[in-house]
């Protein structure tokens, strides 16, 4: 599959607007199912009586935890999350462009000014979620009077701000594996076969990651005026397929099915398999149907 195009960025001559693209919304339902027993996600949280927003506002829960398989399929963000964590998020289609980041900044004095109850700037970070650090960015923190520098791999912090910084690399998370990361990452687009061979590895948890995602974009609307990129839902199709192809050829459920009655046919399969087995069932009825 040929690279993505990025998408049009001609509404940055027409600041504060956006282009809200399906993949929004993607990130903050993948946020909400993951971290939701710790974490509070928002979304298009306004700043001001301006028409300033950023992406996503995640509000630390008190006494919120996440279960181990959560923890690890966000091994990488969760420990730069802190009490109230402002993300300025760039789809896989979209890029850094100058501006993006002081307006991060701005917003996030904006809302930090409005709350009832004063806050403490060690109780507040930003990150921005992106393919990569560019030029554009590097030369905006220059000019900023910010630094820049490596944390760990994908992973940078900026300093020269009273908010602790951050920049994630989606591009990187995506070659680490990171399950949920990788479904809002370029490789995400440009290599299905290898985040469904990374997905693999990770487990079901990381597979029930992907069924979620699916899910929710087969439930977006029209009416939600989302830029929906043709490429991406032809890409989601054919990714959904080569996924359910792969389970099949690892657990060899169709085979195990010939001859047997209904009660041999779980017998000796794991809970994976058993899933795996009713998606089968499910879909074969479909067809039927059809």
């Amino acid at each position: 599959m040929s690279e993505v195009e990025p998408s049009d960025t001609s509404e940055h001559g027409n600041r504060p607007g956006k282009t809200r693209t399906m993949w929004h919304p993607l990130l903050v339902r993948l946020l909400a199912y993951t971290l939701d027993s710790a974490y509070k996600v928002e979304q298009e949280v306004s700043v001001g009586k301006m028409p300033l927003r950023v992406d996503i506002l995640l509000i630390r829960r008190e006494g919120g935890q996440l279960s181990e398989d959560k923890v690890r399929d966000l091994a990488e963000l969760l420990p730069l999350l802190n009490r109230f964590t402002l993300i300025e998020f760039k789809a896989p289609t979209d890029t850094m462009e100058p501006g993006d980041f002081a307006q991060l900044v701005g917003c996030a004095y904006l809302w930090h000014s409005q709350q009832s109850k004063r806050l403490s700037h060690e109780d507040i970070s930003l990150v921005v979620v992106a393919p990569s650090v560019n030029a554009a960015v590097r030369d905006e923190l220059r000019l900023l009077g910010f630094e820049i520098g490596p944390y760990g791999p994908g992973i940078f912090q900026v300093t020269g701000l009273p908010f602790t910084t951050w920049f994630v690399e989606t591009d990187a998370m995506a070659e680490l594996g990171q399950p949920i990361l990788s479904l809002v990452s370029r490789g995400f687009l440009n290599d299905r076969r290898g985040i469904i061979e990374k997905l693999a590895r990770e487990g079901k948890s990381a597979m029930g990651h992907y069924r979620y995602l699916v899910q929710q974009v087969e439930q977006f609307q029209p009416e939600e005026e989302l830029a929906m990129q043709q490429a991406v839902t032809e890409t989601l199709k054919k990714f959904d397929e080569e996924l359910y192809e792969r389970m099949l050829a690892e657990g060899t459920v169709e085979q195990r099915l010939r001859g047997l009655s209904p009660e041999q046919r779980l017998v000796g399969l794991s809970d994976e398999q058993k899933v795996q087995l009713l998606e089968l069932l499910q879909r074969r009825k479909r067809e039927d149907g059809q």
